[in-house]
């Protein structure tokens, strides 16, 4: 069991999901909400009458006392599960106590779960056995898609790459500049034997490079899910 004491508070969890107990979300929150800072005792037992408060407009009413878990998504990318019970349901509030039990941490399906993407990155360096090369100016790439463990790289024209190359690879729209190691897995062809991609695997992240990793493949998320709310109210 985690301690999970000064992890769950409101400026590491990015994501809040409220969901039945036989995992329906009944509404995801990415604002507007907060945790209780300690919400874990040293003997991992919640302290009693902690609450998790969402504000907001036209939030669906539930039923008072109503059994519901609570999905936490920290910036770590890891998911809390928290059992709780409604005590305040309006329109504009929903307050759910969390229930004196043990939390769970539930199993990363990040990493077996791609997001498709479209992220500008360059290049700058390459190693291949002993030997290092500096394109300059740095190799343009685009990632196709991302998760925790790595990236799909669209082939870049003024280079062939090979298995086992591990690239410096710096991505703008993560959070700021961040800069990863990736090591070449498969080199993706056409039927005619011409490169669509590479397959990488991340090596050496730290924990500001996974959480930048992380926080955007929640983002991405977030953002394919209002496209298809936004599709499905058109038609």
């Amino acid at each position: 069991m985690p301690v999970l004491d000064k992890v769950l508070d409101k400026d590491k969890v990015l994501k809040v999901e409220i969901c039945t107990f036989k995992g329906r979300v009944l509404l995801t929150v990415t604002k507007n909400f907060s945790f209780p800072q300690n919400v874990v005792r040293d003997d991992s037992r919640f302290e009693p009458n902690d609450h998790v408060f969402i504000k907001g407009k036209n939030l669906p009413v539930f039923a008072r006392n109503a059994s519901v878990v609570i999905i936490a998504h920290t910036r770590a990318g890891d998911r809390f599960s928290f059992p709780g019970h409604v005590a305040v349901s309006t329109e504009v509030q929903l307050n759910v106590r969390i229930s004196q039990v043990e939390a769970e941490l539930l199993p990363d399906r990040r990493r077996f779960y791609k997001v498709s993407a479209e992220i500008p990155c360059v290049v700058s360096t390459i190693t291949r056995g002993e030997n290092n090369a500096s394109p300059d100016p740095p190799l343009e790439f685009i990632i196709e898609d991302i998760n925790i463990g790595g990236i799909f790289l669209k082939h870049s024209e003024r280079v062939e790459l090979k298995e086992e190359d591990s690239l410096a690879v710096l991505v703008s729209d993560v959070s700021g500049d961040t800069e990863f190691v990736a090591k070449i897995l498969r080199v993706v062809k056409t039927p005619e034997g011409v490169i669509k991609g590479y397959g990488c695997q991340f090596l050496f992240l730290n924990a500001r490079q996974e959480e930048a990793v992380a926080g955007f493949i929640n983002k991405l998320q977030l953002d394919q899910r209002k496209l298809e709310k936004a599709e499905a109210v058109s038609q």
